[in-house]
């Protein structure tokens, strides 16, 4: 049986924290891109921030190696960072073990990472890990699921996207909610809420209506 658990680490040695530190804000882990170094990078986003403030904050971070500007505006910005491996080493013990991470938000404490795991030996050897490494492990939210059960082809934050949307009303006529308030629900941009509402839309109706003509 599967298990996702909603938890924060916390530590000095978490990446990006000093930058979502210095400038007060949230960063939103897009996505975990694997290179052909030993250094993992990431894509992250980051709304009402000055582009230059966020630049120089990642500059004095020690555990950025380099990055680059995906998109730059005080709107949103989305960034490309390579970390140094110092520093990863949570990310490591996570990606080792028989995981599914769904979304993590980088905050002044620490990271609040969303992860499905295998099984419940998996999630308690990471919080062994965790407090092997003296990385505190704050678990927040913790749910089973079947294996083999009907997911319509919907990731979590999809399904969470999907639910959320149906319970505020932003598919009611006239529409009661935006993406905005959405994406506040969810510790989320609007722009990553849109794509995962398009995408989830997009898995339900090909593995509903879509299917029969198949």
């Amino acid at each position: 049986m599967g298990v996702i658990c909603e938890f924060e680490l916390q530590s000095e040695d978490m990446p990006l924290c000093a930058v979502a530190a210095e400038l007060d804000t949230r960063l939103i882990v897009d996505n975990v891109v694997s290179g052909t170094t030993a250094e993992p990078a990431l894509v992250f986003s980051a709304t009402g921030v000055e582009p230059d403030a966020l630049e120089s904050a990642l500059l004095g971070d020690e555990s950025v190696v380099e990055f680059v500007a995906m998109d730059s505006a005080i709107v949103e910005s989305r960034y490309r960072v390579v970390l140094d491996t110092d520093y990863v080493e949570m990310y490591t013990q996570l990606v080792d073990r028989q995981t599914y991470p769904m979304g993590a938000l980088v905050t002044e404490p620490g990271w609040k990472v969303s992860t499905q795991f295998a099984d419940r030996a998996d999630l308690e050897a990471f919080r062994d890990a965790c407090q092997s490494s003296s990385v505190t492990f704050r678990p927040h939210r913790l749910c089973e699921t079947e294996h083999g059960g009907d997911n319509y082809g919907l990731t979590a934050p999809q399904r969470e996207a999907l639910l959320a949307a149906h319970r505020q009303g932003y598919f009611a006529v006239p529409r009661e909610a935006d993406l905005s308030e959405l994406a506040a629900e969810l510790d989320a941009t609007t722009s990553a809420i849109s794509e995962r509402l398009r995408r989830g839309t997009d898995q339900l109706i090909d593995h509903t209506i879509a299917s029969s003509e198949q």
